[in-house]
């Protein structure tokens, strides 16, 4: 038995129409309010504040509590000066999305 082959229709091809917005309703934004957000600002300072008390507890536990010879003294030696530059980073974030909000003024 032979197969029949389908014959397959074009489609006619429609145009799209064309929606033009008004330019009068939609107001450019600078770059400094597209960067600056009080969401972004308040997502720094909550993550600045996680990793500064994360910084804090893993200092305390290498400086006072756990001695120095001791497998998690270096571990938490390490992840002190992990915490500190993270926080760091963060505190530098914070400046900066200050910094452009005192710009926009």
């Amino acid at each position: 038995m032979a197969k029949k082959k389908r014959v397959v229709k074009k489609r006619p091809a429609v145009k799209s129409k064309s929606v033009s917005k008004s330019k009068s309703s939609v107001k450019p934004q600078s770059r400094i309010e597209r960067i600056f957000s009080k969401y972004k600002l308040s997502l720094v300072i909550k993550n600045l504040v996680v990793f500064v008390l994360l910084f804090l507890i893993s200092w305390i536990l290498y400086a006072v509590v756990i001695s120095k010879e001791s497998v998690l003294s270096s571990f938490f030696g390490f992840l002190w000066v992990v915490f500190a530059f993270v926080s760091l980073a963060f505190f530098i974030a914070m400046l900066v999305l200050l910094l452009l909000k005192w710009m926009r003024r």
